[in-house]
């Protein structure tokens, strides 16, 4: 009867399935211990390391291509796979280099305690173990603050053209070769719509190259915003560079100009403040038949600056 029950139990899937899972247990578990016991182990590999470089001398500027170190290293399994893995960032003194003109030498092996105290192990042999990198003389040198803008007024309204920027130049640093070239920092793009109030805000400088320091990195920029409006002028139209030896008629002698002001300003615009002129060194001596007018004095604050007639008829009289 034992013996039929032996023979049940063996013919019963659940108890198969339960043997088989205690099988697998037993295969993981010797596959955990031993890859622990593995990874224990000490081993010698190739290890590629990001490079970051400290203590840079003052009023230089280092340009190196290297930017990874390839070192031989003897640590344990689980670090090589962890480095492999998540590639390590390890500090280089570049203090200790050789600098010569415009190039650099550092010895990595004359940094190896300092590399070795970085990492969980430590540095048998470099691939290279003399990184090569150019340097340039740090120069300082102000310039201009340009502003970017993009600007969409509210309909009726316009800025005072009082545009201010605080501090209107700024100090920028950096190599010589570089800085020699710049003559202006630009903000960044300073973009509005419907705009109708006074604009007050702070805005970033661009920087378009990482080896140039801008200090400040900000500036204030404010404009004055008014609503405005249009009003109209009879304005006769002046000669200028006319010979003594000739006589000059016009036709029409004045035009009608138009244009928008802020509103608490208009009554103080006088068609005395505009000045639209005939050029008689533009007919090329009587050449042309008519010849435009040019506005050459308004209001500042004045916007949208037009007239009619744009072009004129003029008979000359000897």
């Amino acid at each position: 009867m034992d013996l039929n029950i032996f023979k049940n139990s063996l013919s019963n899937p659940l108890a198969r399935k339960q043997k088989t899972k205690v099988f697998l247990i037993f295969i993981l578990i010797s596959f955990l211990f031993w890859g622990i016991t593995k990874f224990s182990k000490n081993y010698s590999a190739l290890v590629f390391f990001d490079v970051k470089y400290v203590n840079t001398p003052d009023l230089i500027v280092v340009e190196s291509s290297y930017k990874i170190i390839e070192g031989y290293i003897n640590t344990s399994g689980f670090q090589l796979l962890l480095y492999r893995l998540i590639p390590k960032k390890i500090k280089v003194d570049i203090s200790l280099a050789n600098f010569k003109e415009s190039k650099g030498i550092l010895d990595l092996t004359s940094q190896r305690r300092s590399l070795d105290d970085q990492i969980s192990g430590s540095f048998l042999s470099f691939e290279n173990d003399r990184l090569f990198f150019n340097y340039s003389k740090l120069t300082n040198k102000k310039v201009k603050v340009s502003v970017n803008t993009d600007f969409i007024y509210s309909l009726g309204y316009n800025n005072m053209n009082d545009a201010r920027v605080e501090p209107d130049s700024v100090y920028v640093s950096g190599p010589e070769s570089i800085i020699n070239n710049l003559n202006f920092i630009s903000t960044i793009l300073i973009k509005k719509e419907n705009i109708s109030n006074n604009i007050k805000t702070i805005v970033s400088l661009e920087n378009k190259d990482s080896l140039v320091k801008i200090r400040p990195n900000k500036v204030l920029f404010q404009e004055s915003i008014k609503r405005f409006t249009e009003k109209d002028f009879e304005i006769f139209i002046n000669l200028i560079n006319v010979p003594d030896s000739i006589e000059i008629k016009l036709f029409p002698e004045k035009v009608k100009l138009t244009a928008s002001f802020p509103i608490d300003l208009i009554e103080k615009v006088k068609k005395e403040n505009f000045e639209l002129v005939f050029d008689y060194l533009s007919t090329e001596s009587g050449k042309f038949e008519s010849v435009p007018i040019d506005l050459i004095n308004t209001p500042e604050f004045s916007r949208n600056v037009r007239w009619i007639p744009k072009t004129i008829s003029y008979l000359i009289k000897k």
